[in-house]
């Protein structure tokens, strides 16, 4: 009996309450939804400004001339004059071999020469004027000049006295036979005798003329000894002028030595590797996309390792038509001035190669910047509501100020700088003064 007044009990209180919710339900549809709170926000204008454009490249940095000298003849070495690190001018002496087998070459050579002028019966200075004005050649054999010569020389004046005596007996002994006096047979011997004279004064003409051209060969075999001789000295090569060179000297540096006083050396053997240092060629590989934006005599700053606070200038000097198939990179050479001797030739650099100093970009405040779960954008304010620019690009960034581009990017206008964590794309905002704007992450006052 108790449990039945229980269960009517509980059945009246149920029956109440689903009746008051009943009543109340057409008050609650009533209510209207509330609308977000605007996020208080700052911002900056988007501006244009003039940019920079670049392309980045890595490379290895070479003298402007790079040499290994050898030497030209064989021999024993007697003196090495220089070693590594000494600067060198061009044209002076860095190796001397022994000189003596070439000098005793030089002295037969010089013997035999003058022997030769000795039977012309000319002098050394004659010869050598001889040659200054005609040279080597085959009109100083046998032109009319050596024919003078020859007609002075003691042989053939022998033989053209013995011609012309022969020449009058002949017309003496022809004179006697129109006359009778004399015989058939006198005639016939000295116009023998005349023809023989003849022979030996052509003939002594010759031989003076073989003479001239001996003389000729041992003058060249002298010059060939002296030569030899001359190259027993080995040199510092003397270079072009570098295109960004100035009056200043041009310098070869020592980077290797491989002789040593008393070592028997080869034609051909190494001696030093010199390198000039200033201007250095800087060797650099760039990406095949950029090939249309590098072009020669563009701006490039230079940076190594060794000097990080340092910025060495350069241009480039020459870009390689090709592009390699396996890399996919083309060659750019830059030339910088190294006066300091600052910049090591084989050592590693980086170029910054500047292809247009001034190009329009769209550029904002690095601040306007979200990048989050690698996605980066930017709120662009259009009236009291912001829109979300999320396929951004970010490009040349200098202090203060990052290079955007993207498709949905207005020209002009205003971006959020503070209070992005609170925006989505159509959020209200209302635009506070910088100086009075509220740390990220604040809660915004209620609205009065």
């Amino acid at each position: 009996m108790r449990n039945r007044v229980f269960l009517s009990i509980l059945g009246l209180g149920c029956l109440a309450v689903g009746q008051a919710g009943c009543a109340r339900r057409p008050e609650t549809a009533e209510v209207k939804a509330v609308e977000p709170m605007p996020v208080y926000v700052t911002v900056a204008p988007i501006e244009r400004r003039a940019v920079e454009r670049t392309v980045e490249a890595v490379g290895s940095l070479r003298g402007w001339e790079q040499v290994t000298l050898g030497t030209k003849r064989s021999g024993r070495v007697l003196r090495v004059l220089h070693d590594i690190g000494d600067r060198v001018r061009p044209g002076e002496p860095l190796v001397e071999l022994d000189p003596v087998d070439a000098k005793l070459s030089y002295n037969a050579a010089e013997s035999r020469y003058l022997a030769e002028l000795v039977k012309l019966g000319i002098s050394s200075e004659t010869a050598e004027e001889f040659i200054r004005r005609y040279g080597i050649s085959e009109t100083l054999v046998s032109g009319p000049q050596t024919d003078e010569v020859i007609d002075k020389v003691p042989g053939v004046v022998q033989y053209r006295v013995a011609m012309e005596r022969s020449a009058q007996n002949l017309a003496r002994q022809r004179n006697l036979s129109r006359k009778g006096a004399g015989t058939t047979q006198e005639l016939e011997d000295q116009e023998s005798d005349y023809r023989t004279t003849v022979a030996a004064y052509d003939n002594a003409k010759s031989t003076a003329r073989n003479v001239v051209a001996l003389a000729l060969a041992n003058r060249v075999a002298r010059d060939q000894a002296e030569q030899m001789l001359a190259d027993l000295t080995i040199l510092a090569p003397r270079p072009q002028r570098p295109p960004t060179a100035e009056e200043g000297e041009i310098l070869y540096a020592i980077t290797t030595r491989s002789v040593s006083e008393g070592q028997m050396v080869r034609e051909g053997d190494p001696v030093f590797d010199l390198v000039v240092e200033d201007p250095l060629r800087l060797w650099a590989n760039v990406p095949e996309r950029f090939s249309g934006r590098v072009r020669e005599g563009q701006p490039v700053r230079i940076s190594v390792a060794s000097h990080p606070d340092r910025t060495f200038e350069g241009k480039v000097s020459r870009v390689n038509p090709s592009v390699d198939p396996v890399s996919r990179t083309f060659q750019v050479e830059a030339l910088a001035r190294n006066e300091e001797r600052l910049l090591r030739p084989g050592g590693f650099a980086k170029a910054v190669i500047v292809t247009d100093s001034a190009s329009d970009a769209i550029v904002v405040p690095i601040e306007s910047i979200v990048q989050y779960a690698g996605v980066t954008k930017l709120f662009v304010v259009e009236g009291d509501k912001v829109r979300a620019v999320d396929d951004l690009a970010l490009g040349k960034e200098g202090p203060g100020w990052v290079e955007v581009s993207s498709t949905s990017m207005p020209a002009s206008g205003s971006v959020v700088t503070t209070g992005h964590s609170k925006l989505a794309g159509g959020s209200r905002i209302v635009v506070r003064e910088a100086e009075a704007a509220e740390p990220e992450g604040a809660k915004p006052a209620a609205a009065e």
